[in-house]
């Protein structure tokens, strides 16, 4: 079934966004709401240390465009859907996932009325934003990787991938993407599934998304998009696990701030200006 188009923002981030300087990535964020001053709901599942994780995003929000700061956190599954919980969610203008583990968050949320109700949101309001960073950014596609090392990334057999929180379906994200040389392992994604499209973010570096469609790079890093489409050859369903990859026909482009890309067309926009 394909998927309804979102009126809301989803606002993936690399990770190691700047909190302390320009912060041109969090401003953005609450940019994007479309208020004054804006409500945002700081969502910390993903992490084991949520209170050094909160501490950080209040000193980080000091002095921006924020109305009032909320967060949630929880352990267990039955506690996701508690109701100052919901009710957060349907106050807020924006919400973060924060970093950490982005199994931990989709096992989590996934199923409950919360993430309903961020979906709900997502996909029938506009200026409702859902940013995300690191793992937060990770957990937004449909399926999403979980485990591969960079070293080993082009080894079949050493790419695991299992169901995300299913926020847009035409893209796989990977995080901390040069810093941590995950390049490799963004190419076996695509090759394993050439319709979706790959993106690599570096740190300090998101993607705005409007309409599930078109996308505009903020922050200071660049931006990788491997496209799978016109793969020419690949041995992929040949060779045993533990083998080397073979890929042919892979497109790549690399994307500053400010650049524009088309996901439906697959295309960058020449003057950056869509």
């Amino acid at each position: 079934m394909k998927m309804p188009v979102p009126k809301g923002t989803l606002v993936p981030i690399g990770g190691g966004e700047d909190k302390k300087d320009k912060r041109a990535v969090l401003s953005r964020m609450l940019e994007e709401t479309g208020k004054v001053k804006a409500y945002v709901c700081i969502i910390t599942v993903a992490t084991d240390v949520p209170r050094e994780v909160a501490h950080d995003y209040r000193v980080a929000f000091k002095g921006l465009k924020v109305k009032k700061l909320a967060f949630i956190h929880f352990e267990t599954r039955v506690k996701a859907d508690r109701p100052e919980n919901l009710q957060k969610i349907k106050n807020c203008d924006a919400i973060l996932f924060s970093g950490g583990n982005q199994l931990k968050l989709s096992s989590l949320l996934g199923g409950t009325r919360l993430l309903a109700l961020i979906k709900e949101r997502y996909f029938e309001e506009t200026h409702f934003v859902i940013a995300g960073t690191s793992a937060g950014a990770a957990a937004m596609s449909d399926t999403m990787i979980i485990a591969g090392s960079s070293q080993d990334a082009l080894i079949k057999g050493e790419l695991e991938l299992t169901n995300g929180l299913d926020l847009i379906d035409s893209l796989f994200i990977d995080t901390h993407f040069t810093e941590r040389g995950r390049f490799g392992r963004l190419v076996q994604t695509v090759t394993c599934n050439p319709g979706v499209l790959g993106v690599g973010l570096g740190e300090d570096t998101g993607l705005v998304i409007y309409r599930g469609e078109e996308v505009e790079v903020v922050g200071s890093g660049l931006v990788v998009i491997v496209d799978g489409h016109d793969i020419e050859y690949t041995d992929l369903t040949k060779i045993e696990d533990g083998s080397p990859i073979t890929v042919a026909g892979l497109r790549v482009h690399v994307l500053g701030s400010g650049k524009k890309f088309n996901i439906l067309r697959r295309k960058v926009h020449e003057n950056g200006n869509g």
